[in-house]
C-alpha cells in the first residue's frame, strides 16, 4: 500500500515538473540530532541545499507520511489554482529571493490550501509579495531552544503575488515572519513560543472545537441555539460557572444511586419540550474537546422515546473521560415560497413531481477589525435535501443575495433585515469568543500574541414566532472560510464566462495582518522627535508607548507635559536666535552621538520643527524628505513657484504648475504689494508666508483695504499666531515678550541630565545672548513676519492626507471635505470625511496633491494638501510638510482604520507601512464642526462645557477633539475643538449633528451650523 501510495505522489509531481528536491528542505525543525549545523542564526549566511539529507537518522513510516504530505498539499494547491482559472505556481528555487531585509513585511500562512485560499488571494491583492503560503514545519528555519518567545524565520514558501501568480520561492537570507496565521498545519512548529503576532493555534483552535463549552459560553448571551440536553460524567469549572442557560439544560451522570432514573426522566421531559415547541426531531451525537470515538450522529421522532432512551443509555456505557452526549432539536428550515410554474398547453404534456423538502446552510465569516471589533465580512449559502445534514463539501455554494431570492425573497427590507440579523448575531458571537479567549492564559493560547482574528459561524434560517431567525448550529472556521474560498475562486475563474467582482470574506482579517505585522517590526524602534507641540498633540505620544516605540523628544520648553510620556527627553533651545538651523543640526547631532543613542529615524509632528529635524535626519543619515524639499514646503511663495518652474517635456502631464495659485511675496517694507497688484486681480488674500491653521489670513477686495489689513498685521502680531501655549518659540518670525524674555535667558553650550518623571532628561546651559525688545519692533525690522498676496481662488476646498513612499509612490490618500469659511477670515469651519465627490474628482485631487509633493522632492513621509476644486481642475493652497493637524489622524483612524502616526513613524524608520495596496474600506462617515471662543464662548462655558463633551465622546454620541485654541472670546482664534457625528452617510451623520449643536449651543445666527454644513448631504 505504501509503495502504491508513493508511485501515485511521484505521478502527481511528475505532472507539475516538480520534484520532492524542490519541496524538501534537508532539515526539519523538529530534528532532535543536535547538529550545531541545523540551527540558522539570524545574522550569518545560510546554505541552502535541495537534497534530501537526513544524517545517522532512519525514516519511520511516519516520517515518509508527513514528508509525503508536501507534494499532496502542493499538488492540491495546483488543483485549486487550476479550478479557479488562474496559472500554475512557477518554480524560482534556482534563484534564491534576496531583496528582503528583517522589517519586510512577511505573512506566513501555515496550512491547507483549501482552507486559506480566500486569504491567500485577498493577500495578494492587498499586499503582493509580502503574503507566503508555507505547507511544511520543515521550510521554517530551526532556532536554538529557548525558554523566551524567539524570532520565526522562514526559508522556502509558495509567494502570492499580483493577478493570483505563485511562485515556489526559497529566500536567501531567510525572511523574518512578521504576522503567523495558523490553519491547521502540523503542530510540531508550536511546540515553541515565538514572539511574533500569531492568528490561531492548536490550543485556540481545540478551545473553538469544544462544542460544549462553546454551547454554554453563547446560550449565556442569549443568542438563539437549538435546545440542548447535554449528559456527561464529566463537569468541568467552566461548565459550573456558566450552569444552564436558556436553551440548555445540563444533567451529571456522577454514578449516584438512581442515576438511571434521573436520566430517563431529563430525556422524556427534553422530548415533551421539543413537542410543545414543534420540533418533529431529536439529533443525538456525541462531543467533547477530546473526542476517542467517533460515533455516527443519529436522528429520532421526538415521539418515539423509547428508542431515544435506548439509544442514549447505549452511548452512555462508551463515554470516555470530558466527552458527553448531546440531545438537539432538529431544527427545520425556512421553507422556500411555492411558485406554480406556467401551465403548459394542452397539446404539450405535463410531468406532476412533488419538489423535495429543502434546506438552507449558512456559512459567516467574522474578522477581528480595527480596534479589536469584530466584522462580518462574507456570508455564502448551501442548498440541499433537508432529510440529511448539508455537507460543506457537497454543495455549491453561493451568495446570501441569490440564495434568498430563490427562496422567494425579493422585498428588498426583508432582505435587509435577514442581513442585519445575520450580521448582529455573528458578531455578538465573535465577541462572546473574543472575552472568553482574552481569559484564558498564555499556555492556553500557545503564544503570548496568539488570539483569534477570524471566525467561521454556522446558521440555519428558520421561522420563530412567524419570524425568520437564524439559528446558530455551530463554530467551524475552517470550513466556512473554505466555502467562502470556493465561492471567490469559481466567481474568478475566467473560462466560467465574465469574471463578477465578490466580496472578499478575508479583506478584514488580511488588514489586521498588516497592522499587526507593522506593529511588530515597529516595535523597540528608537525615534528622535524634535519638538513636542501642545497638549493637542498628547495623543501622538501615548500612541507611541503604546506600539513599543521609544521616543527620545527634544524640546526647547524645559517644563513640557510630554517629558513623561516618552521613553527620554532631552532639553534643548532650538529656539536661540543666535543659531541658525544648520548649527542647531550640528548641535543636536553632537548630542545624540555623546549620548550614543541607536535611532533608526528622526521626524517632527510641530509645524515649526521640520525643516530643522530633516537637517538632523540628513547629517545621521536616516530616511526623510531633503531639507530643500521641506524648506520649499513652509514657504508658501516658493512651493506655487516651484511648480510654475517645473513644466518639462516629458510625461506624466499635466504638469504640476497647473495647479500653481498665482502669488506674490510682499518682501521688506512690502515692495512686492504694487507689483501684485499689476498681476493679480482683486480679491485678493493676506496670508503668512509660514503657518498653520488660517491664522492671519484675510480677504481682501480692494487696494484700501489691502494695506489697511496688512498694516495692522504687520502692526499687530497677536493677529498672526495662536493664543494657546501650543504655539511657543518661533511661529512666522513672531514673538511675545515672555517668549523673548526665555531665549534671553540661554544660548548654545553644555548639557546637564535631570530626571522628569523617572525619564531621562538633558537640559541644554549656554552663554547669554543680548537682544533687546526693539530688534522684535515689526514696523522697522526685517524679522517681520512675512506676507503674500495670493489671488482668490473660488471653489469647494479639501484636505488630501497623503502618505508617499521613499521613491515617491502614492501609498495611501484620505480625501476630506471642507465647509464655506466666514469671510473675511479663512478659519475652518465644517468638514466631512469620506470627501462626497465623485471618484474622477476624488482621484483628481490625490493626483494634484502627490503631484505637488513630487515636484518639490518632498517625500517620504505623510504630509496634508490644502487644495481647491474649481471648475478648471484642482489648484493648490498649501503643503504642510508633516501629518495633519486638528482632528484628521483621530477621524481617518476611525474611518479607515490607519493610525497615521504610526505610519509616519515607520516611514521615517524606512519601514514598509503595510498600507493596504487596494485602499482601506471606509467603515462608516463623519461630520464635524469647528467651535471657538469667538463664536461658542457662551456655550463652551454653559451648555458645552468639556467635561460635558468628553461624556457624549465617551458614550458614542460624538467625537471630540481638543484642539489648540481658547474657550475665551479672542479675535483670529484657532478652534478650542472640534465635534462630529457618525453615519452612514453625510446626510445621515450631518442631521445627527445639526441635533447636537441645537442641544448644546454651537447652532447660533452668527455660526449658522445648518448653512456651514450645508453641502454635506
Amino acid at each position: 500500500m505504501k509503495i502504491m501510495y508513493c508511485h501515485l505522489m511521484f505521478i502527481i509531481m511528475f505532472h507539475f515538473q516538480l520534484s520532492l528536491d524542490q519541496l524538501l528542505m534537508d532539515r526539519s525543525i523538529d530534528s532532535m540530532d543536535g547538529d550545531v549545523n541545523g540551527v540558522w542564526v539570524p545574522g550569518t549566511s545560510l546554505t541552502i541545499s535541495p537534497s534530501i539529507n537526513f544524517p545517522g537518522k532512519c525514516l519511520n513510516g511516519d516520517d515518509v507520511h508527513d514528508l509525503l504530505d508536501i507534494p499532496k498539499s502542493y499538488a492540491d494547491l495546483q488543483h485549486i489554482l487550476i479550478n479557479a482559472g488562474l496559472p500554475e505556481t512557477e518554480d524560482r528555487t534556482k534563484q534564491p529571493r534576496t531583496g528582503h531585509n528583517i522589517d519586510s513585511i512577511t505573512i506566513c500562512v501555515f496550512g491547507t490550501p483549501s482552507f486559506s485560499m480566500s486569504v491567500l488571494l485577498e493577500g495578494a491583492r492587498q499586499c503582493p509579495g509580502q503574503i507566503l503560503l508555507c505547507l511544511s514545519s520543515s521550510w521554517f528555519c530551526p532556532h536554538p531552544p529557548s525558554s523566551l518567545p524567539s524570532p520565526l524565520y522562514i526559508r522556502q514558501a509558495v509567494t502570492f503575488d499580483l493577478g493570483g501568480r505563485t511562485f515556489l520561492d526559497v529566500f536567501c537570507p531567510p525572511r523574518r515572519v512578521t504576522y503567523l496565521s495558523w490553519m491547521g498545519g502540523d503542530n510540531v512548529l508550536l511546540g515553541q513560543e515565538w514572539d511574533c503576532p500569531m492568528g490561531g493555534s492548536p490550543q485556540i483552535s481545540s478551545f473553538l472545537s469544544n462544542t460544549l463549552e462553546m454551547k454554554l459560553l453563547l446560550d449565556k448571551k442569549d443568542l438563539t441555539l437549538p435546545p440542548a440536553l447535554v449528559l456527561t460524567p464529566y463537569c468541568s469549572d467552566s461548565w459550573k460557572l456558566h450552569g444552564e442557560g436558556k436553551s440548555t439544560s445540563l444533567v451529571h451522570l456522577d454514578g449516584k444511586e438512581g442515576w438511571e432514573e434521573r436520566v430517563k426522566t431529563a430525556v422524556f421531559d427534553f422530548l415533551a419540550l421539543l413537542r410543545r415547541k414543534e420540533h418533529q426531531q431529536v439529533v443525538i451525537k456525541t462531543c467533547g474537546p477530546q473526542k476517542k470515538h467517533s460515533f455516527p450522529t443519529t436522528f429520532y421522532s421526538v415521539f418515539d422515546t423509547i428508542c431515544v432512551s435506548e439509544a442514549v443509555f447505549g452511548l452512555i456505557s462508551h463515554l470516555c473521560d470530558k466527552e458527553a452526549i448531546l440531545l438537539e432539536g432538529f431544527i427545520r428550515t425556512l421553507p422556500p415560497r411555492k411558485i406554480r410554474p406556467p401551465k403548459p398547453p394542452p397539446v404539450i404534456s405535463s410531468c406532476s413531481v412533488r419538489p423535495p423538502e429543502l434546506t438552507i446552510r449558512l456559512c459567516a465569516v467574522v474578522c477581528r477589525s480595527r480596534g479589536d471589533q469584530p466584522i462580518l465580512s462574507k456570508v455564502v449559502c448551501s442548498v440541499g435535501r433537508a432529510e440529511k445534514p448539508l455537507c460543506h463539501h457537497f454543495a455549491l455554494p453561493q451568495s446570501l443575495e441569490t440564495t434568498l431570492e430563490l427562496w422567494g425573497v425579493n422585498d428588498k427590507n426583508q432582505k435587509d433585515n435577514i442581513f442585519t440579523q445575520l450580521k448582529e448575531t455573528a458578531e455578538t458571537v465573535m465577541k462572546a469568543v473574543m472575552e472568553a479567549e482574552n481569559k484564558l492564559s498564555h499556555k492556553g493560547h500557545r503564544g503570548r500574541r496568539a488570539q483569534i482574528d477570524i471566525l467561521g459561524v454556522d446558521f440555519l434560517l428558520t421561522v420563530v414566532d412567524y419570524m425568520v431567525t437564524p439559528v446558530i448550529l455551530g463554530l467551524t472556521s475552517n470550513h466556512c472560510l473554505e466555502s467562502c474560498g470556493v465561492h471567490e475562486c469559481m466567481l474568478l475563474n475566467l473560462g466560467a464566462g465574465a469574471t463578477i467582482t465578490t466580496k472578499s470574506a478575508s479583506k478584514p482579517l488580511v488588514e489586521t495582518m498588516l497592522r499587526q505585522s507593522l506593529i511588530y517590526v515597529m516595535e523597540t524602534k528608537e525615534v528622535l522627535v524634535i519638538g513636542s507641540g501642545g497638549i493637542s498633540k498628547k495623543f501622538i505620544w501615548e500612541a507611541a508607548r503604546g506600539y513599543g516605540i521609544k521616543v527620545h523628544l527634544v524640546e526647547s520648553d524645559a517644563n513640557s507635559f510630554a517629558s513623561s510620556l516618552v521613553a527620554s527627553f532631552i532639553h534643548y533651545d532650538y529656539d536661540d536666535q543666535s543659531c541658525d538651523l544648520e548649527m542647531h543640526a550640528q548641535n543636536l547631532v553632537a548630542l545624540v552621538k555623546d549620548r550614543a543613542l541607536s535611532l533608526s529615524g528622526c521626524m517632527a509632528f510641530w509645524d515649526e520643527c521640520t525643516i530643522l529635524a530633516a537637517l538632523v535626519s540628513t547629517h545621521l543619515g536616516l530616511p526623510g524628505p531633503p531639507p530643500s524639499a521641506v524648506r520649499l514646503a513652509k514657504q508658501k511663495t516658493q512651493t506655487q513657484l516651484c511648480l510654475l518652474t517645473k513644466s518639462s517635456s516629458s510625461p506624466p502631464f499635466p504638469f504640476a504648475g497647473a495647479f500653481a495659485v498665482p502669488c506674490c511675496p510682499l518682501g521688506h517694507a512690502n515692495e512686492g504689494l504694487i507689483k501684485a497688484e499689476a498681476t493679480i486681480s482683486y480679491p485678493l488674500v493676506v496670508k503668512p508666508e509660514s503657518g498653520a491653521g488660517a491664522v492671519g489670513v484675510r480677504l481682501v477686495q480692494d487696494a484700501e483695504e489691502c494695506r489697511r489689513v496688512i498694516r495692522r498685521l504687520t502692526m499687530e502680531p497677536s493677529e498672526t499666531q495662536c493664543t494657546h501655549s501650543e504655539n511657543n518659540g518661533i511661529q512666522n518670525g513672531v514673538f511675545n515678550n515672555s517668549e523673548i524674555k526665555e531665549i534671553h535667558k540661554a544660548g548654545i553650550g553644555g548639557v546637564r541630565e535631570l530626571e522628569a518623571g523617572g525619564k531621562k532628561c538633558f537640559e541644554t546651559t549656554s552663554k547669554s545672548t543680548n537682544l533687546s525688545n526693539e530688534a522684535y519692533n515689526f514696523e522697522n525690522s526685517t524679522n517681520a513676519p512675512s506676507f503674500l498676496l495670493a489671488e482668490y481662488i473660488t471653489g469647494s476646498e479639501h484636505d488630501v492626507d497623503l502618505v508617499l513612499s521613499p521613491s515617491g509612490q502614492l501609498l495611501a490618500a484620505y480625501v476630506s471635505d471642507n465647509g464655506p469659511t466666514l469671510l473675511p477670515g479663512f478659519t475652518e469651519t465644517a468638514a466631512a470625511l469620506p470627501s462626497r465627490l465623485s471618484p474622477e474628482q476624488h482621484c483628481q485631487l490625490v493626483q494634484a496633491a502627490a503631484r505637488s509633493c513630487r515636484a518639490l522632492g518632498l517625500f517620504p513621509g505623510v504630509f496634508n494638501v490644502e487644495l481647491k476644486l474649481t471648475e478648471i481642475g484642482p489648484k493648490l493652497l498649501e503643503i504642510n510638510p508633516r501629518m495633519g493637524g486638528f482632528y484628521l489622524r483621530d477621524w481617518i483612524l476611525h474611518v479607515y482604520g490607519t493610525d497615521l502616526v504610526l505610519v509616519a513613524l515607520a516611514l521615517f524608520c524606512g519601514v514598509d507601512p503595510a498600507l493596504s495596496a487596494t485602499g482601506a474600506q471606509e467603515e462608516m462617515v463623519l461630520v464635524g464642526v469647528m467651535c471657538t471662543g469667538e463664536n461658542h464662548e457662551e456655550a463652551l462655558h454653559n451648555t458645552a462645557k468639556p467635561e460635558r463633551l468628553a461624556e457624549l465622546h465617551h458614550a458614542g454620541h460624538i467625537r471630540f477633539n481638543k484642539l489648540h485654541g481658547s474657550r475665551n472670546h479672542g479675535p483670529d482664534q484657532e478652534p478650542y475643538c472640534n465635534i462630529a457625528c457618525k453615519g452612514k452617510g453625510q446626510r445621515e451623520a450631518r442631521e445627527r449633528l445639526l441635533g447636537i449643536c441645537a442641544v448644546l449651543g454651537f447652532d447660533t445666527d452668527k455660526y449658522p451650523v445648518h448653512y456651514l454644513t450645508g453641502q454635506f448631504q
